[in-house]
């Protein structure tokens, strides 16, 4: 468990200010809703509206019940203003400031208050903050303030701008403004709390229903985003123009604007899915662009492509095209044994350097060992995981795109839904690879004598 350190910086001041009704303008509306009605300056009507403001904090996120302030890490740790009870969503203020050395991991939410309960995975985004519980303000230790780890923030002392709910406070005075702004709410519930204690408590439910209607259709009224979708849209619109084309982070800015479901979710998770669609797609088969060609002068003996190679579909040796054999060629029963004399490129299999953390792809080159020669290898491209900046090997953007569709499904567990969009992908991307080989000529135009070629027999007159 982390340690929050004795000295914190205090916060920059909350915003939007608290202001709008004190409870001297409020009290002497609700004092009149009990039965029989009471005095403004009656002290229960203090009492009955801090319990009022409690329950609709606990119950529901009121308009008004959202904050939003600058807090300066120390150590990585966040100390929340005593008037937040958690953190939604937080990002660093400077867009230089990174996590775990990149901007893609900058911004984490989530919607938890405290990590004493379950947990559904699905609720963690990005690069979550960890709840480390209410803490003692080091300044006075009357006060309870909630503080959060941020890891992997660089620097440590980064400023983070972070929007939460409003925690609990009692008014304690006539000049004290209501968190709970809806009076007609805090006089249902108070309502409720009355029909509780004097043996009416059938009816309570009902009064405390009406009241969370009466929220929820504020805050619907109000469109509030306490998630801040628009942020993040926004910096999405940014990306589609700071990428190139066809660059992991161009895509994923594509897929952001497209799908809800993807902009439910942070850059790096999104970069993550991105990338495994794209695995499974190459996995699959060999498509349009999956295609490389690779140069080289060799001198016999053992060759190592490239760690973007994945296997050779076709080569040839100084101009002369020589077979590919697979590892069980010179093992086959009653086979060809060594075949020591002819000319050949045996697969070796995938061969790992620990130093380069690289896969790269083993052949062995049966050919006059003493002369340099030019091999010239047509290649499938092995999977390699992209960072935003590099450039995509599937370039088929609606194929990507029902790809990601069909993973959002299959969280859901609408299975038979996702294989449709699987099917859909890879039937876009058969079409598009037809459409390339439609109009290239794979066969060498051979002039024979009298046959085979239709009238060029003709030609050929004696």
């Amino acid at each position: 468990m982390a340690t929050v350190p004795n000295t914190f910086p205090d916060p920059a001041p909350i915003t939007p200010p608290a202001g709008g009704l004190q409870f001297r303008d409020a009290a002497p509306l609700l004092c009149g809703v009990v039965d029989n009605g009471v005095g403004f300056d009656d002290p229960r009507v203090l009492l009955r509206t801090n319990q009022a403001t409690k329950i609709i904090l606990d119950t529901s996120f009121p308009v008004g019940g959202q904050a939003t302030a600058n807090v300066a890490a120390i150590d990585t740790i966040l100390l929340l203003p005593p008037e937040m009870e958690n953190i939604i969503e937080c990002h660093p203020v400077a867009d230089t400031t990174k996590v775990r050395g990149s901007t893609d991991l900058t911004q984490g939410w989530y919607e938890i208050v405290n990590n004493s309960i379950f947990i559904d995975p699905a609720m963690h985004h990005d690069n979550p903050t960890i709840d480390l519980g209410l803490w003692p303000d080091p300044s006075d230790k009357s006060i309870l303030r909630r503080a959060y780890q941020y890891p992997g923030l660089e620097p440590s002392s980064a400023v983070v701008s972070v929007t939460g709910a409003k925690r609990y406070i009692p008014i304690t005075e006539d000049d004290d403004y209501l968190i709970v702004q809806n009076i007609e709410a805090l006089k249902y519930v108070i309502l409720s709390i009355e029909r509780n204690e004097n043996a009416a408590p059938d009816e309570a439910p009902k009064y405390l229903k009406q009241a969370v209607d009466l929220i929820q259709a504020e805050v619907k009224k109000h469109l509030m985003d306490p998630r801040n979708f628009m942020f993040r849209k926004s910096a999405y619109r940014d990306d589609l123009h700071s990428f190139a084309p066809n660059t992991l982070g161009w895509v994923r800015a594509q897929i952001a604007l497209d799908l809800d479901d993807a902009m439910k979710v942070g850059k790096f998770d999104l970069s993550w899915s991105i990338n495994m669609a794209e695995k499974r797609i190459m996995q699959r088969g060999i498509f349009k662009d999956c295609i490389v060609e690779v140069q080289a002068d060799v001198q016999g003996g053992i060759v190592y492509f490239p760690a973007f190679v994945q296997s050779v579909l076709a080569v040839d040796l100084c101009g002369r095209p020589i077979p590919i054999r697979s590892q069980f060629f010179e093992h086959l029963e009653n086979g060809p044994g060594m075949f020591g004399c002819s000319e050949m490129l045996k697969d070796m299999g995938d061969e790992y350097f620990p130093g380069s953390k690289a896969t790269r792809r083993k052949y062995r080159l049966n050919a006059n060992c003493d002369n340099v020669q030019c091999l010239n290898a047509v290649c499938k491209l092995r999977w390699i995981e992209k960072k935003p900046e590099d450039l995509m090997v599937i370039k088929n953007y609606e194929a990507i795109r029902l790809m990601m569709t069909a993973k959002f499904l299959e969280e859901k567990e609408q299975w038979q839904p996702a294989m449709a969009n699987v099917q859909a992908a890879f039937d876009i991307l058969d079409k598009e690879l037809r459409d390339y080989l439609g109009g290239i000529r794979h066969t060498v135009h051979v002039q024979t004598y009298g046959f085979g070629l239709g009238d060029v027999g003709n030609y050929y007159t004696r």
